[in-house]
């Protein structure tokens, strides 16, 4: 009896233990998914958000009323270029915009207390992270909402509709399923090495990545698994101690990851090119192309003045640098050009030459810029406006 008491005992004391870890490590992701919010947006004061522009040096297209566009919420405002229309995410709703009329095309009330969005051809995936709902939409009608067994750590989506997402599991750390537009679950995994902090699925849907993160000799190390849709097994594993996953990306079959110190490119699932030593850079801000490669921005230390952008290819070549003689806050690309925010102007680059096809005047509320056609279409606040050179 004493010895079963001995042994309940040393359950209980592992059990704790596991719970206490599973605790840090959750409150990890949380610190390291915040700085990622921080790096691609910085959080504005909307107290005062009006319902035009105030003077700043931005002159407003005023040949109809469709600008400036109001937002249900300023919060959690995130705002991306997919194909030609403007996908908006807020604390309330999601948002498809056609620019060209400022008409809305679809939307709906998302409901999520943690809402974050991933796009993708003509697909849109939102998911409630740390809660269990996840919904997948096209850029015209809703597809499908489905509520997972455990909480959501990640997702992303493919252009064929194609979602990956990763979960907490009852039996190990981390779990990741791929299913399908149907709702068909193609992949399954069991993930005991740590806790999923980014995923990546190609565009065919058939080939993924996963960023695993978990303590090592006492330094956090993060982890990247390649997988294929069918195998039971990881095809190949990337590890990078002290460095943050800020993002992966396919660009075809081959993979972007990008660091805060670093940059690498994985090809065939398992050949990894050294882009950016770790170090070498310091991360500012990146976007990727509308074919997907990697458009990147970093300067030499923290805080420097000086500022290099750098086009990427997918086999880890760069092109296209151009010196910043200031920080830039965003940068995005489309229709082969370069369009680079900055605390009072926005300067549109060739994206092949490197050079300066136009600036635009601006003040220092902005927080994002997109070129569609001829126009730059801006987020300041709680709406979304034309900027005029």
């Amino acid at each position: 009896m004493p010895s079963n008491e001995r042994q309940n005992a040393r359950k209980a004391k592992k059990r704790k233990a596991e719970q206490r870890t599973k605790k840090i490590i959750w409150a990890i992701i949380i610190i390291v998914v915040a700085a990622l919010i921080v790096m691609k947006a910085a959080e504005l004061d909307f107290s005062s958000v009006k319902n035009k522009f105030a003077d700043g040096g931005v002159s407003v297209a005023v040949a109809s009323d469709a600008y400036p566009y109001s937002l249900d919420s300023s919060k959690n405002v995130k705002v991306v270029a997919q194909n030609d229309k403007l996908g908006i995410l807020t604390g309330v709703s999601v948002t498809v915009l056609n620019p060209t009329d400022g008409k809305l095309q679809y939307g709906f009330n998302h409901g999520y207390a943690n809402p974050v969005m991933k796009n993708a051809g003509n697909y849109i995936c939102v998911f409630d992270q740390g809660a269990n709902r996840l919904r997948l939409d096209t850029l015209s009608g809703s597809v499908y909402e489905t509520k997972t067994d455990y909480a959501i750590l990640t997702a992303n989506v493919a252009k064929n509709g194609n979602v990956i997402y990763a979960s907490q599991s009852s039996d190990n750390k981390s779990s990741i399923t791929v299913m399908n537009s149907q709702l068909k679950k193609l992949l399954e995994l069991e993930v005991n090495t740590g806790y999923v902090v980014s995923a990546a699925i190609d565009p065919s849907g058939k080939k993924c990545a996963y960023a695993v993160i978990n303590s090592k000799d006492a330094v956090l190390t993060t982890t990247v698994y390649t997988i294929n849709v069918g195998d039971t097994q990881a095809r190949a594993s990337f590890e990078f101690s002290g460095s943050d996953i800020l993002e992966m990306k396919y660009c075809q079959s081959d993979l972007y990851i990008v660091c805060n110190d670093a940059v690498y490119t994985v090809s065939s699932q398992k050949k990894q090119t050294e882009v950016f030593a770790k170090g070498e850079v310091n991360t500012v801000c990146w976007c990727f192309t509308s074919n997907g490669e990697l458009v990147y921005v970093y300067s030499k230390y923290s805080s420097a003045n000086e500022n290099y952008l750098v086009h990427i290819n997918s086999s880890g070549n760069v092109n296209t640098g151009i010196e910043l003689s200031q920080m830039p806050k965003q940068v995005s690309s489309s229709s082969n050009e370069i369009t680079i925010l900055f605390s009072d102007k926005v300067v549109v680059y060739s994206l092949t030459k490197g050079e300066e096809k136009g600036t635009y005047k601006c003040d220092d509320s902005i927080s994002s810029v997109y070129k569609l056609s001829t126009k730059l279409f801006v987020c300041r606040h709680q709406l979304i406006d034309v900027l005029e050179g």
